[in-house]
This record gives C-alpha cells, sequence and structure tokens, in this order.
C-alpha cells in the first residue's frame, strides 16, 4: 500500500502571516507532502487568544491559502469546540484517513523546545513525525529535546528555513498603533482585517488607517 504524506499545521494564526505560509510550502517541498492541512484552534490551552474570534481567524487562514492548491484549511477544531488539545486532533485524523496517510505536523523551533509540556505529547510523537522549523540564530539546537523522548524522538525533524522575522504578536501591536502590515501577511488577510475592523479595540490609540494597513 502506497503511503500518502499528509501535512498537519495547527495553531492560533492571529493572524496568520507569510512566516506560517513559509514554512507550511519548506515542509511540504522538504518531506514531499502531498497537502499541508492547516488546522486553526478553538480555544488554545494556557494561551490567551485576543483580538480575533474564533471564526475571524479561520477566514483569515482559509484566506491566506487560498491562492495554494497544495494548502486547504479544516474546522474540525472549530467544530469540536473545547480546548484545542494537538493530541486529540491528530487522533481524529489518523481515523479519518487511516493507515493509508502518515501525518507531519510542522511547528517552530520553539514548540519543540516546550513539548514537554504539551498534552501527552508521547503519545503525540507516536501518532506522526514531527517538524521542528529552525533558524540560524541557535534556536535549531534541539538535540537534548530530541533525546530526552528516547526512542520516540526520531520522530522529532528538524526544517531548516529562511529567517523571517515575523510574529503575531508584533502584527497585532502594529495593527493597533496604525502602522502597515504590507508584505507582512497575504494582501487577502490584510484587507479583511482593515474592512472587519480585526484587531483595533484593545487600546484606545487602536484605531487604524486603511492608508496603513
Amino acid at each position: 500500500m502506497e503511503i500518502t504524506r499528509l501535512g498537519v499545521m495547527g495553531g492560533t494564526f492571529n493572524p496568520i502571516h507569510l512566516g506560517h505560509l513559509m514554512i507550511a510550502e519548506e515542509a511540504r517541498q522538504a518531506f514531499h507532502l502531498k497537502k499541508v492541512l492547516f488546522v486553526p484552534s478553538y480555544i488554545t490551552p494556557n494561551k490567551d487568544v485576543c483580538g480575533a474570534t474564533a471564526e475571524q481567524r479561520l477566514a483569515m487562514t482559509r484566506l491566506a491559502t487560498a491562492d495554494n492548491p497544495y494548502f486547504t484549511v479544516s474546522d474540525m477544531e472549530m467544530r469540536r469546540q473545547g480546548n484545542s488539545y494537538t493530541v486529540d486532533t491528530l487522533r481524529l485524523l489518523k481515523e479519518i484517513y487511516g493507515p493509508s496517510h502518515s501525518l507531519y505536523f510542522i511547528s517552530g523551533t520553539d514548540t519543540i523546545h516546550d513539548l514537554h509540556n504539551w498534552n501527552n505529547p508521547e503519545e503525540i510523537l507516536s501518532l506522526c513525525q514531527f517538524i521542528g522549523a529552525t533558524r540560524p540564530d541557535g534556536s535549531e539546537q534541539i538535540d537534548s529535546i530530541i533525546s530526552s523522548f528516547g526512542e520516540l524522538g526520531k520522530n522529532i525533524l528538524k526544517l531548516p528555513v529562511p529567517t523571517m522575522e515575523i510574529s503575531s504578536t508584533e502584527l497585532r501591536r502594529r495593527i493597533r498603533l496604525g502602522l502597515s502590515v504590507r508584505y507582512m501577511m497575504p494582501s487577502a488577510v490584510v484587507e479583511y482585517i482593515r474592512k472587519n475592523g480585526v484587531y483595533q479595540c484593545t487600546t484606545k490609540n487602536s484605531k487604524m488607517p486603511s492608508k496603513q494597513i
């Protein structure tokens, strides 16, 4: 039986930006993934998701990925509601796709450093290959994390990617201050944020001139 490789990229995507898309595309090519499935979280445990509703984050993710035929978006965590645990999502994907598919979960290196704090990290590593994007600033030194998982550590894979210093936190700050975020996010997402006033209600100085965004 031929095994199909399916990429899975989970996250809050608050908002989704070019860094997310670049990592997903690099992973797709490097590991020969047939598709990359973006799965926006509904409620992210231990993380304060502010400024955009779950529905808005889902809509922005769909807009951001629409022009790539290898990218698709799932609302499975939105439909499941409650806390969005990666292990639950991977279990369900295993049920849906069965043994004909191999799952590759795509993340940043900082995520790997925090993996021990996730819900059932050992089961996560038994359900998928865990891809960690590495940068040339020293964050690629994850060998000790890999070793700490013993035999399961072989399922953590490094993915060297070009440096792109964009964060969702910084983008939200720039939007609140009325600073341009052009060339940091897909233009369709920028336009969605402008039209729907996303991220403008956090502070008194949160009005965002359309000519800037």
